[in-house]
């Protein structure tokens, strides 16, 4: 399910309102952007490490919803546009800090973006069959 262009601003905007602080903050600050979903009512609420509520949306697509993995698709999209754009660079956060989807008890679902300047994330795609592979490669070595 893709979110309609209204949908999108507003998830937009608030991400934006989310980071605004971290723009004009004096000292950096420690911290990383926690997102969770209510889907029974469509609720997006973002917060720091302190579970301080920094922005909240409604999203009417995601009333009902309950698959994280809707959310995490559209999220992911968004952020990685938004910090292709540049919308993250003037944030004065230390490196790396990362957009972390979680659910209702503030534990962590899966990192939707992490930002660092000298890290890259590899899809899992990519790492398939990496266990397997490096356990073969152990082997052989312990062989020889």
């Amino acid at each position: 399910m893709s979110l309609s262009r209204v949908s999108h601003d507003r998830l937009q905007d608030a991400i934006i309102k989310m980071t605004k602080e971290f723009i004009t903050a004096e000292e950096t600050k420690v911290t990383d952007f926690h997102i969770y979903v209510d889907g029974s009512k469509g609720d997006v609420t973002a917060m720091d490490d302190d579970d301080n509520t920094l922005a909240r949306v409604h999203i009417l697509e995601w009333e009902g919803e309950h698959n994280e993995e809707v959310y995490e698709k559209e999220l992911r999209t968004l952020l990685a546009e938004m910090h292709g754009n540049g919308q993250f660079d003037s944030l004065n956060i230390a490196k790396p800090y990362s957009f972390v989807l979680t659910d209702d008890d503030h534990q962590s679902i899966v990192d939707l973006l992490i930002v660092d300047d000298d890290t890259i994330i590899l899809s899992e795609d990519l790492l398939k069959g990496f266990n397997e592979e490096m356990d073969d490669f152990l082997k052989k070595l312990l062989e020889e």
